[in-house]
């Protein structure tokens, strides 16, 4: 590699860390996505079915790139400036429309009514920003059909313009009334009679006046008609509206957005939404229903070690894609370069050491393999060897540590997380040092207790294999395996075959008892069995007034509910990571935004904004400014 190929080198490592560089304006970067992208698991075909799908896998694993990749595919069908045909859509012809939820906070400053009308002017907007990306044109076209004076789109540019006549109301009432009374007496007398005539007129004048007050917005049954129309007649198969970042959203955001959602869902007007989530960090509420209203695609490791025939099989197929993957960003960043001209040394090493930290997250094998260049550059060589790659694993595994350990130090993640994670470390080096021999990587749960570790496969500290291992000793739980590096660092075995994990010493669900309490507190009542730690709703012993276990024949303890100490706030997920590595980082290690988006893994605007407008004016953080770029850093107490 000479020194002239480093910085291409450079570029195709930093092209795996995100696709937050992507510009979705930007055809050429979306040509060279295609080209290098890598889909693996075959998700790609199941994201362009006509259904309404989400897209969900913990962060960094590639639900940003997935839709991106699935948007340009819809791209093919319709663009006239893109000459390569689509051969999964085949002649069918998408249009495809791009929302980030990130950047639409504003909207959820507002009722829920006029959130409703914002996001539907938001996807009229972006509409009409990226027709003319795809067809570089102002006008609304496909193919050669200039459709855009159809009476349908007249409608629909006139709601744009003005909006749907939702409803009526008076206001402004007046009212005067005018009374008035004339009497009119005549009279007449003869010999034969008397006559008396009378005239009464009473005039009684009452005038209203009013003000019509309309209130015009979008209405969605309305807006999806609109749209409707407008596909059947261009000769649409399809519109595809591709949302992502939901779960950027706060819970209380995330469950405003659903309410509308919902009303898009299932449209009978062949628009349909592809919606990204964070494992564990996102819900639909009550109403939308998982695999009737919206159908899940999995991104997350675990869910395809069923595919591979257990977790042995899948950890190899790893290898082949960590492998795939550099090629296809050699081929498509540098040419002329390949792995032999990259790296030196035992390359099939190289290739299951990064893949097992990494456990199929792009994001770690970018942040592994850019830390393991500045490795080689620090020694001046040309080629990067297995130290470097070392180092590289030991310097991503410590950006992970510090956005956990700054999170805990700021208070938003609750405390006794850091007591868990010490008493689940001490629990391996206690099995390590009976044997020391013997792996200790591994380990196993009961489904109930699954919620407990999520913050930790968020922090890449532990990695979720396989939501169903069965146990030597019977029973199905939750596999998992302390991260790689860890383990390097505290001289624990890494297991390679399942009998290495599946002994009844391996189940941890005694680690985990002390803190059930911090996890039950929403229950009546809890109870656990002394002897064999099974936990107890209370309705599932509430008929008896002595509770006994129904396995162990033990009489059960209730379990004490306390409070979780948590500090004031509802922070995100991504909002948690920049805190949490800001809060790790003294004057001298202040960063910038785009250091710091890089390791947390979101775009540098939210760095930026967030970090100026919440963090520093809530004292939480300390910003310098240094050649026009502000640093971050940790505001000591």
């Amino acid at each position: 590699m000479r020194t002239d190929q480093v910085q291409t080198v450079r570029d195709t490592f930093q092209s795996i860390l995100r696709a937050d560089y992507i510009s979705i304006s930007d055809i050429k970067q979306l040509e060279s996505l295609n080209d290098y992208y890598v889909d693996f698991f075959n998700l790609l075909p199941k994201v362009l079915q006509n259904q309404d799908s989400f897209i969900n896998g913990r962060r960094g694993t590639g639900k940003m790139t997935l839709l991106m990749r699935a948007y340009y595919e819809c791209m093919k069908t319709i663009s006239p400036i893109i000459k390569e045909d689509s051969h999964l859509l085949y002649n069918k012809k998408i249009l495809p429309i791009y929302i980030d939820l990130s950047q639409c906070k504003e909207m959820f400053l507002q009722n829920c009514e006029n959130l409703e009308h914002s996001f539907i002017v938001k996807i009229v907007e972006e509409i009409k920003n990226q027709l003319e990306i795809i067809f570089q044109l102002t006008k609304f076209k496909v193919g050669k059909k200039d459709f855009s004076k159809l009476e349908e789109f007249d409608s629909f540019s006139e709601a744009i313009k003005e909006g749907i006549l939702l409803k009526v109301e008076k206001r402004n009432i007046t009212q005067e009334r005018k009374n008035s009374t004339a009497e009119k007496i005549e009279g007449s007398v003869s010999l034969k009679d008397a006559v008396v005539k009378g005239n009464r007129n009473i005039i009684d004048e009452k005038n209203i006046n009013y003000e019509l007050d309309e209130a015009r917005g979008y209405n969605v049954q309305q807006f999806l008609g609109c749209l409707g129309k407008i596909r059947q007649r261009s000769g649409l198969e399809a519109i595809y509206i591709f949302v992502d970042e939901f779960s950027d959203l706060t819970d209380d955001e995330q469950e405003k957005f659903s309410n509308l959602l919902k009303k898009l869902l299932g449209s009978k007007n062949n628009v349909f939404f592809k919606v990204g989530t964070i494992t564990d960090r996102f819900y639909f509420g009550k109403d939308i229903i998982i695999g009737r209203d919206i159908y899940p695609i999995y991104l997350d490791l675990s869910d395809f070690v069923e595919r591979y025939g257990g977790i042995v099989a899948a950890s190899k197929e790893l290898i082949n894609y960590t492998e795939k993957l550099l090629q296809k960003r050699l081929e498509s960043f540098a040419g002329e370069l390949t792995m032999n001209d990259i790296f030196k040394g035992n390359k099939s090493e190289i290739l299951r050491r990064i893949s097992r930290e990494a456990m199929g997250v792009p994001r770690t094998i970018g942040l592994i393999l850019q830390n393991a260049l500045t490795q080689a550059e620090v020694r001046n060589e040309k080629f990067i060897q297995l130290s470097d790659i070392n180092v590289g694993i030991r310097e991503t595994r410590k950006i992970y540590f510090k956005q956990f350990q700054g999170a805990v130090q700021k208070k938003v993640i609750p405390g006794f997380y850091m007591d868990m994670w010490n008493s689940l470390l001490k629990r391996a080096l206690d099995e390590k040092s009976k044997d020391s021999n013997r792996p200790a990587s591994h380990f196993m749960i009961d489904p109930i207790r699954k919620k407990y570790l999520n913050i930790f496969c968020e922090n890449f500290m532990v990695h979720c294999l396989e939501d169903s291992r069965a146990s030597k000793c019977g029973g199905n739980y939750v596999l998992y395996a302390i991260d790689y590096d860890i383990c390097n660092d505290n001289s624990i075995i890494y297991a390679n075959q399942k009998d290495e994990f599946t002994a009844i010493r391996f189940i941890y669900d005694s680690v985990f008892q002390a803190y059930d309490c911090y996890f039950l507190k929403d229950r009546i009542k809890s109870y656990k069995c002394p002897v064999c730690n099974r936990i107890y709703d209370e309705k599932e012993v509430a008929q008896v007034k002595v509770k006994r276990c129904f396995e162990c024949d033990e009489k059960l303890e209730e379990i004490i509910h306390k409070d979780v100490p948590i500090s004031d706030g509802n922070y995100t997920e991504v909002e948690v990571k920049i805190l949490g590595i800001i809060a790790t980082l003294s004057k001298e290690d202040a960063m910038s935004a785009a250091e710091i988006s890089a390791a947390v893994g979101c775009n540098i605007q939210k760095v930026a904004i967030w970090g100026s407008k919440v963090l520093a004016k809530k004292g939480l953080i300390n910003i310098e400014k240094r050649e026009a770029r502000n640093y971050y850093y940790d505001k000591v107490d």
